[in-house]
């Protein structure tokens, strides 16, 4: 198991055995954004193409723990691990989320400069299977804003208003893929953004390009829902999440629902009915639905009826 280490900086750094670079820093609230890792793009792709992959498969990645809240910056250098996912081989760092506490917002932030890398992020369940994927379409550029630099920004909202379902998303993995290192991004010329910024017409200057790197800086804010305490309302697994979000991984067939997913869903529209809530029985039978139990609706007449 990893463990946490404490500076007296007030910076908190979670290393990760065997690996000689920081994964993971953390950071306060005035601190300004990283600067981007400036190493040539092509040292850093012969360096990928040089690295031993890793693992065997996701579920034998590193999956270093997050805490509640944590804010940092999440580092993806050559020194990081290697795996060949099926978009590419990528170093990547790879996160197990926070299971119980309230639901959370998740929001990336990869550094750019003379180099950027344009991440994707993956999600899994419990059980190691992929829930989402978001890639360049889901990562936004977003220029300078006050000590922010420029940066390709994303957000991901987790639920866990049910801690125990077993459609929870549990684990993180940050990397890029192939499609996405042929790219680059083009940013906002900083004369320009201060002319706007002035209220003045912005200079007829070419922007900078940003050529998209294997390597890269990304930072993490993990931000807890206001209320906590709040009741759960129209809870949606992972799975139905990533349908309604066109985050499907691509070519993957849905997953056989699991009997534990069943049996909960079974139990939840049981006490459901004791409560006589039929709308929200009728919900769970939706949601059942949807990742994947076709026989809950079923289930649900056959208890009306009994009823």
């Amino acid at each position: 198991m990893h463990r946490l280490s404490f500076l007296t900086a007030g910076l908190l750094i979670l290393a990760l055995t065997g690996c000689g670079s920081e994964p993971l820093r953390r950071v306060d609230a005035l601190t300004t954004s990283p600067k981007p890792l400036e190493r040539p793009i092509e040292q850093a792709r012969s360096a990928l193409a040089a690295a031993p992959t890793c693992c065997s498969g996701i579920d034998q990645l590193p999956y270093q723990p997050l805490e509640a809240g944590f804010t940092g910056d999440v580092l993806i250098d050559t020194q990081a691990p290697a795996y060949s996912f099926e978009t590419g081989k990528s170093f990547f760092r790879a996160f197990s989320l926070p299971a119980g506490g309230p639901s959370f917002e998740i929001r990336l932030y990869s550094q750019a400069g003379s180099s950027v890398l344009a991440p994707n992020a993956m999600l899994l369940d419990s059980r190691m299977r992929p829930t989402r994927l978001l890639d360049g379409d889901d990562f936004t550029y977003v220029p300078p804003t006050g000590l922010k630099g420029d940066s390709l920004d994303a957000r991901i909202r987790i639920d866990r208003s049910q801690p125990e379902h077993p459609g929870n998303e549990r684990y993180l993995i940050l990397y890029t893929s192939d499609a996405q290192m042929a790219g680059q991004t083009v940013l906002q010329h900083p004369a320009k953004a201060y002319a706007k910024a002035a209220g003045n017409e912005p200079p007829s200057i070419p922007d900078p390009v940003a050529p998209h790197s294997p390597v890269g800086v990304i930072r993490l804010v993990m931000i807890p829902d206001r209320d906590a305490n709040a009741p759960a309302k129209g809870y949606v697994p992972g799975y139905s999440i990533g349908q309604e979000m066109g985050n499907e991984l691509p070519g993957t067939p849905g997953p056989a629902v699991l009997p534990e997913t069943s049996a909960y869903y079974r139990q939840a529209i049981d006490a459901a009915l004791t409560q006589k809530d039929l709308e929200r029985a009728l919900r769970l039978a939706e949601e059942a639905t949807r990742v994947g139990d076709s026989g809950a609706k079923k289930y649900l007449l056959e208890r009306i009826e009994i009823r």
